[in-house]
């Protein structure tokens, strides 16, 4: 099997199924000797800011000189992005030989035995299995979706549980309020083990988590927001003071710096566990942190920016970053899942848009540019449909005085980031 030949075998895999209950992937896992009873891990939950602080997390470790294993989800640059240790992707060689065997048991145990691999499963269970043979001190394994019933649940055990920001998405699947989500994400709590909540939590979802915590006697730790100091210092730049921490953050937002604590107290939280962690270690490890399409600059003349938020609350801090740094006036474009609240998203942004290009997306749930374009002509009066981001991005480049912005999908985002680096512009 080559890499390539591994990609397409992944992404053929059905990505639902009405009974989730893991029955095939831990099937597979016994076929693959249980790797993942191999691994420790950090387990990081929550509607926005689990990828940052599973990056910024494994970062940390890494200059604390642990092996860690880092587990995404989804990826920006190439697929392979997906699995890393200390930095590193994946050999593709090695990604093509493990999808190799996962293929032949699939074939040979689980369809014989009635059963179907999802996805997202075969994707974990990759990880798990590279992690395991390179023998990973670490592992910081981000959730899919929810938490109880995620294919990553099914570790026995964790150091610590981290859960971050709870808002409205996949309602169709975790539940209408944010009571039933933050169940579904607090699903990953394990008896007897820390979990750290995001500090600008929702009152309801916190009393949920906290409840969880208490049922499997696991002490529930909140950063206090009254400690939390964010100072804007440039363009783009913020300073970070957390209880006796002085961090210039590579990521920017208020947002981010409720994530940033997150991580902190995590650390803080293994220390305790024994592991050798400094101040200066997570100073230096969450500094040189780089995550792509995170509301990131990847041109400041022209101003181009790049953002894979795709819901309310994930716009909404891009705004608050815009808004901080007097950024208005972009030309954009945007796509959108018909169930991410799409009207909402552009009534928001409306402020900080001049022109907007709508483009589709794939998959049964995307908005086609028309439909995006007729969600949008009420509040913008230059609005254009675009077949693809590439062609958008070719008539945007030709007219961005005020900066181009690119949102509303990391896959979007991943497209542009690729194209740009493509044409050279950046």
């Amino acid at each position: 099997m080559t890499y390539q030949e591994a990609v397409d075998y992944i992404h053929s895999r059905p990505r639902m199924k009405s009974e989730d209950n893991h029955k095939a992937m831990r099937r597979l896992l016994q076929c693959l000797q249980n790797p993942q009873n191999k691994l420790k891990y950090i387990h990081i939950a929550g509607t926005n800011g689990k990828g940052s602080c599973a990056v910024m997390s494994a970062n940390v470790l890494k200059h604390a000189g642990y092996k860690v294993g880092l587990n995404i989800s989804p990826f920006v640059i190439e697929f392979t992005e997906r699995f890393s240790i200390n930095g590193e992707y994946i050999p593709k060689e090695i990604l093509a030989k493990i999808t190799g065997e996962i293929k032949y048991y699939q074939e040979n145990v689980i369809e014989k035995e009635g059963l179907t691999l999802l996805e997202f499963e075969i994707v974990t269970a990759i990880a798990f299995y590279y992690f395991a043979q390179e023998k990973c001190d670490i592992v910081c394994l981000e959730v899919g979706i929810g938490g109880l019933l995620d294919s990553t649940n099914v570790i026995k055990d964790c150091l610590i549980s981290c859960i971050m920001n709870i808002s409205y998405d996949h309602t169709n699947i975790l539940g209408n309020s944010l009571s039933e989500i933050a169940y579904q994400k607090a699903g990953i709590i394990k008896s007897n083990r820390p979990v750290i909540c995001y500090p600008a939590q929702d009152e309801s979802a916190k009393i949920v988590i906290k409840n969880e915590a208490k049922a499997k006697n696991s002490r529930f730790i909140m950063p206090s927001i009254e400690k939390i100091k964010n100072n804007h210092i440039g363009f783009m730049k913020s300073l970070l003071e957390y209880d006796g921490l002085k961090i210039n953050q590579s990521f920017t937002g208020i947002h981010q710096s409720y994530n940033t604590v997150v991580v902190i107290e995590a650390m803080r939280e293994l220390r305790e566990q024994g592991y050798k962690i400094t101040d200066e270690d997570i100073i230096s490890g969450i500094e040189n942190t780089k995550f792509p399409a995170r509301i990131e600059v990847i041109s400041k003349n022209p101003i181009i920016i790049l953002d894979g938020g795709h819901n309310v609350d994930g716009v909404t801090a891009l705004i608050n970053v815009l808004k901080e740094n007097n950024i208005y006036n972009l030309t954009a474009i945007w796509a959108s899942l018909s169930d991410k609240e799409p009207k909402k998203i552009i009534e928001i942004i409306r402020p900080y848009i001049s022109t907007l290009y709508t483009v589709p997306l794939s998959g049964p749930r995307a908005l086609t540019s028309q439909q995006l374009a007729d969600i949008a002509k009420d509040d913008f009066i230059k609005v254009i449909e675009s077949e693809s981001v590439e062609k958008a991005i070719d008539e945007a480049m030709k007219n961005i005085d005020g900066g181009l912005l690119v949102f509303g999908s990391l896959y979007l985002a991943s497209d542009a980031r690729n194209y740009l680096r493509t044409i050279k512009k950046i």
